[in-house]
């Protein structure tokens, strides 16, 4: 993997960042294109299967918890084989898995088809992020990954309508599954024949390295350094206690349920929340780099507690007030929190780029995202599941989206001080060499 320094004079040009950036954002746009076959159709799949709420958190968590599981050895196979073949492979060909569940039979074995997916698509998003953090320097990466994350928005935001489109027809559902299938095969195709991985070094670098390499490779030796980073904990406990993306899982069935939309006319809101989602990120993005540049130290986890605390406000409206005026006020208030969720991967995933050593980039985020926020989403969707069978769905997203966010959002004032320490430590070993101004987006 390529230093901070080798990235910062790397040979691509902007052309092809931007081809790459595209890429690398339609292999992520693949797991959370699955996730919105069965948020939005899923009320099909209740009826079709004599299913409750329950099960809805229940597919959610199955997925997460196999990605949580599956996600490290996919980052183990990238650093022993090409990194573009194995994503590629997690995020395009796996697909055929998503084609066999639009086929079940039973709930069963849907689940079991579902899993074997998610096991897939959970190596994406590491390797997908590692690649981003070597094509882009540290000063451009909030807006780098803003542009990524709203790019995997839209792409969700815009086929949760079209699914919701197939919800006219009994087997609307597995016509959804074959059809993201499809798309996932031709993403693969595109990311094996179009991306430019610049996991190479140059020459005079590359002794020093491949003794680095040879250190990254240990899974113990790696996992020590990342939980002796203070940050790198508490970025951890951090999304450890996140509720706000159970909001999209339920969102539609909320609507359907307690706001008596149908489900062709509820999932219109994904589209919002996505245009939403995609300006938060993008704009975000860009606004997180400034405030970055002028605040260096803190910048960033301010820029993380006003979205929390905003989101919990805005989901308080959401769900927790019976709005008049047909489904555009929801509308409006779902791309809202779209917006306010944004923030989230561009000032999450910088602070962790930030604060561990490129050769452990993907193994932070394959703990990060594919472990603990798989782990934290598989759990709070089984949790408000069940709580929607018993107690109701409003009640469930108050207590994990509106009041556990927003307890988060304060404590989240914890990341200061160590955030600030190892950043300064972090920048130590590279202050010998002077590198050029990243290129811009």
């Amino acid at each position: 993997m390529t230093t901070d320094t080798a990235v910062a004079s790397s040979p691509l040009g902007r052309g092809k960042r931007r081809k790459n950036l595209t890429l690398l954002t339609a292999s992520t746009a693949m797991d959370n294109a699955e996730s919105s076959v069965v948020t939005v159709l899923f009320p099909l799949m209740r009826e079709a299967m004599g299913l409750t709420s329950s099960a809805l958190g229940t597919i959610v968590a199955v997925g997460k918890v196999v990605g949580m599981v599956s996600g490290v050895p996919w980052v183990f196979l990238a650093r022993r084989y090409s990194r573009k073949v194995v994503l590629a492979t997690c995020s395009g060909f796996w697909g055929l898995w998503v084609i066999a569940a639009g086929f079940s039979t039973s709930f069963t074995q849907f689940v079991l088809l579902y899993a074997i997916a998610a096991a897939g698509f959970a190596g994406a998003g590491p390797i997908a992020l590692e690649i981003l953090g070597d094509i882009y320097g540290d000063s451009r990466r909030g807006g780098a990954t803003g542009l990524m994350y709203g790019g995997v928005a839209l792409i969700a935001g815009v086929s949760a309508p079209l699914f919701g489109l197939l919800s006219h027809s009994a087997d609307g559902w597995r016509y959804g599954y074959v059809a993201s299938g499809a798309i996932c095969l031709v993403v693969g195709l595109l990311v094996l024949m179009l991306l430019d991985d610049p996991d190479q070094a140059d020459d005079e670098t590359r002794p020093a390295l491949d003794a680095v390499e040879r250190r990254a490779r240990s899974v113990r030796s790696g996992l020590r350094e990342l939980f002796a980073t203070g940050t790198f904990r508490l970025i951890l406990v951090q999304r450890l206690c996140s509720g706000q993306n159970v909001i999209m899982s339920f969102g539609v069935v909320f609507l359907v349920e307690e706001r008596g939309f149908s489900t062709a006319t509820a999932s219109v809101v994904a589209l919002p929340f996505a245009v939403g989602y995609l300006t938060g990120t993008v704009l975000g993005g860009r606004i997180n780099d400034r405030v970055h540049h002028l605040r260096p130290h803190s910048g960033r986890i301010v820029m993380l507690q006003v979205s929390q605390l905003a989101f919990a406000v805005v989901a308080f409206a959401t769900t927790q007030v019976a709005w008049g005026g047909g489904i555009a006020v929801y509308a409006v208030l779902f791309a809202l929190l779209g917006l306010l969720q944004g923030q989230v991967p561009i000032v999450n995933r910088p602070l962790i780029m930030a604060v561990v050593r490129p050769e452990l980039r993907a193994l932070a985020f394959a703990v990060s995202v594919t472990t603990v926020e798989a782990l934290a989403y598989a759990g709070y969707a089984l949790l408000v599941g069940h709580l929607g069978d018993t107690i109701g769905l409003q009640k469930a997203l108050l207590a994990i989206t509106v009041l556990l966010t927003a307890a988060n959002g304060l404590a989240s004032a914890a990341l200061y001080r160590p955030y600030a320490r190892d950043t300064t430590a972090i920048a130590v070993p590279r202050t010998t060499s002077l590198s050029p101004r990243p290129p811009s987006l």
